[in-house]
């Protein structure tokens, strides 16, 4: 064990001196509270990206060449309203929710595991959509997956994407 003298004289070893520099129960939760509302707002954007793309490539581009009702059309056009809206959550929350654990530097491998996550979270979505849905009416039933799938990507951002440091 290292020594290391503190300002009134007393001798803490590296476990105690470690333990004392750490941010209490209180301060964690917090720090925790505000990436939440920080993720969350962030894919309120991202949802409103997400329709923007693809109505605006459903109108402007497929309508213009008589695809707007073709399914293969209209699914490119949702894959690229969520591709956009998926790249720039992950810009977003590396520049401003997860600053922190990921240092403002943006990486492939980062960006691939960001994206794995989100359609991980996609699919709690579907899948508990499915089951809500034989239970409960259809406007509620719409309602409850966004929920679970808020928390499996925050807990699958913020454990597996950007863990702490």
């Amino acid at each position: 064990m290292t020594e290391k003298r503190v300002d009134d004289g007393l001798m803490m070893n590296d476990g105690q001196q470690n333990r004392s520099e750490r941010p209490g129960l209180a301060a964690r939760l917090i720090s925790e509270a505000r990436k939440i509302v920080s993720f969350g707002l962030i894919g309120a954007v991202n949802g409103v990206v997400n329709y923007a793309v693809t109505v605006g490539l459903t109108l402007f581009v497929l309508a213009r060449f008589g695809l707007a009702t073709d399914d293969v059309a209209l699914g490119v056009a949702k894959a690229a309203g969520w591709a956009v809206a998926v790249t720039n959550s992950y810009l977003l929350n590396t520049m401003i929710t997860f600053a922190a654990e990921s240092g403002r530097r943006l990486s492939w491998r980062t960006y691939g595991k960001f994206v794995a996550s989100g359609t991980l979270g996609l699919t709690v979505e579907v899948l508990s959509f499915l089951v809500a849905v034989r239970y409960l009416p259809l406007t509620l039933a719409a309602i409850v997956p966004i929920g679970f799938a808020f928390v499996a990507n925050f807990a699958m951002t913020r454990f597996v994407v950007f863990p702490n440091r």
